[in-house]
């Protein structure tokens, strides 16, 4: 994206130049100071150190945690800062008028970023919510079944389990394997539950703990013949993958931005398709899906038009350049710590089924993760993620397989993150598991 494209852009989520002229020009700056970076950066080394700086991370800090939570750039920290002191300058011209009116054109660019029309998108504090939102808004009844897996996050259980104990509706957990093998595994094994009670299907596109990457579009075709509703917990994924609702073929797609979008704390998005939207009602969106509604409520503008401004970041820099930056990171990842005699990798090989997470479940024999990773940050500065031992939601009657109760070590890798970090960060692993 060219610079005054940018520029242009930023401006267009609210109308800065009329109401923080001195914001305008601080932002233009920045943005032209990792334009002409990035246009001078001959090798991919000297653009990710200077995309580094862009973040506020503490010096030496090493971050390996996207997955629970990613770090907010400078761009997005300062201009949060101004929209929030011209908001408490005129907290009521501003919160409906003024910066406030912004709010809609952030709307547009989330539905840019994920391949969506407008009406099909609306604006979330989190995963979790996008996703109660779509559970409370169907009209199940008792005895419709809805089918999800035994390697799902709590944030995209919950909703379904509520449903289960108050309405009477049933779940069916697939099975997964741990690793997953191949996706013709994994598409046999969910066809193969499938039935004429089951109403809707709901999946992770990424795995929290594994970082599998599930075969959506795969998924879709078997669920779209037979009128099921597939339902996408998306947490994981956009500012990771390069995301495409309409490929990938789901109804419906709820993500936190604060993750791998690098947003701010407290966004997300929900998307869900315009075909079906005549099946899903929730009260949220009883108003309309804008911002602001009758409905909806008063929101946080200033997170909301950072939320804008964070995307913009990401266009900034290639939606797809960053995808092959966290993938290739990944890689790295995988290949220094395969050889450990104490990890066993659970994060698949195979390109179309991983992701920028990547997660070894430790031999408890020489190890617990929470130690080792408690041993990263007080010694090293570094964070890892000590997964969770199972699938904190998930039955215990389905919990099985060699891999069920295991002791994960996750680590995901995005953009602020160097080849440096991986190879100490790996010889680190090697000395405390030796």
């Amino acid at each position: 994206m060219e610079r005054r494209t940018f520029v242009k852009s930023l401006a267009s989520t609210v109308a800065v130049a009329q109401i923080l002229p001195g914001a305008t020009e601080a932002l233009e700056q920045q943005v032209t100071r990792l334009q002409t970076a990035m246009s001078a950066a001959v090798d991919d080394a000297k653009l990710w150190r200077r995309v580094r700086q862009e973040f506020t991370l503490n010096p030496g800090l090493v971050h390996f945690n996207c997955g629970s939570v990613g770090a907010t750039p400078r761009l997005v920290v300062d201009a949060m800062a101004n929209f929030t002191r011209e908001l408490e300058a005129d907290p009521y011209h501003n919160e409906w008028g003024g910066l406030g009116a912004g709010q809609e054109a952030v709307r547009e660019k989330a539905a840019e970023f994920i391949g969506a029309s407008l009406d099909e998108v609306a604006l979330t504090r989190n995963t979790t919510e996008g996703m109660n939102l779509v559970a409370t808004g169907l009209n199940l009844q008792k005895g419709d079944e809805i089918l999800t897996t035994n390697h799902e996050h709590g944030g995209g259980m919950v909703c379904w389990q509520y449903l289960a104990k108050h309405h009477g509706v049933k779940m069916r957990y697939v099975q997964m394997p741990n690793p997953v093998k191949n996706k013709a595994d994994i598409l046999e094994r969910i066809e193969r539950h499938i039935n004429k009670r089951t109403r809707v299907c709901s999946f992770s596109h990424i795995d929290t703990i594994t970082g599998l990457q599930m075969p959506l579009a795969e998924i879709a075709a078997i669920t779209r013949p037979k009128g099921i509703i597939f339902v996408c917990d998306g947490a994981q994924a956009p500012g990771m993958l390069d995301v495409d609702v309409k490929a990938l073929g789901v109804d419906t797609y709820a993500s936190s931005s604060h993750k791998w979008m690098l947003a701010p704390k407290g966004t997300g998005l929900l998307y869900i398709r315009k075909e079906i939207q005549d099946r899903v009602h929730p009260i949220m969106l009883y108003s309309g899906y804008g911002v602001y509604s009758g409905s909806s409520g008063t929101r946080n503008v200033s997170q909301i038009l950072g939320h804008g401004i964070a995307m913009d970041f990401h266009n900034a820099i290639g939606r797809s350049r960053i995808e092959a930056r966290c993938r290739h990171l990944s890689r790295l990842v995988r290949d220094r710590l395969r050889d450990i005699p104490a990890l066993t990798l659970l994060t698949p090989e195979q390109e179309e089924l991983s992701s920028g997470v990547v997660t070894f479940a430790l031999d408890p024999a020489r190890g617990d993760r929470g130690e080792i990773v408690k041993r990263f940050w007080n010694e090293h500065n570094m964070i890892l993620k000590p997964a969770q031992g199972t699938y904190a939601y998930v039955p215990e009657e389905h919990v099985k397989g060699p891999h069920a109760h295991y002791n994960p070590i996750r680590i995901s890798t995005h953009i602020f993150n160097s080849e440096d970090e991986v190879e100490k960060m790996a010889g680190l692993m090697k000395k405390m598991l030796a």
